[in-house]
């Protein structure tokens, strides 16, 4: 079911593959509730990303799809994985072009931390950032 919903997808999440969909779920790091996949993991040391700097035990979301898009699910599921942890910031990139996301992140109260790019500099992202 997972990896049929980012199929669906393959103009938005070109690079998911089904090793790391199987390598994610082994590792306890997907949800999947309501129609909604979060895919997640947690830093294990302190590093960079992009322009931002991440500590040990930050979480990053990796991915995060609604396979129907506009109903709430995603910000319902979004909140309450949230509210799963105290004391600890999350962490997300995301393409500038992808208006979508990004109001959807603003309207969760996540604040731009940072600038990314990917594919050699051809590709602009902004880095989001949560403190719970």
């Amino acid at each position: 079911i997972i990896w049929s919903a980012f199929k669906r997808y393959r103009n938005i999440f070109p690079h998911i593959r089904t090793d790391y969909l199987k390598r994610q779920i082994k590792n306890n790091n997907v949800i999947f509730e309501d129609g909604v996949v979060l895919i997640y993991g947690k830093y294990k040391r302190r590093g960079r990303l992009g322009t931002s700097q991440y500590n040990k035990d930050d979480v990053i979301i990796h991915q995060i799809l609604n396979t129907q898009i506009g109903n709430g699910n995603a910000s319902r599921v979004f909140k309450k994985f949230l509210s799963l942890s105290t004391k600890c910031r999350y962490l997300l990139t995301v393409r500038s072009s992808n208006q979508r996301a990004r109001e959807f992140y603003e309207r969760q109260n996540m604040k731009v931390d940072g600038n990314i790019c990917w594919s050699n500099g051809t590709v602009q992202g902004k880095i989001y950032a949560k403190y719970v």
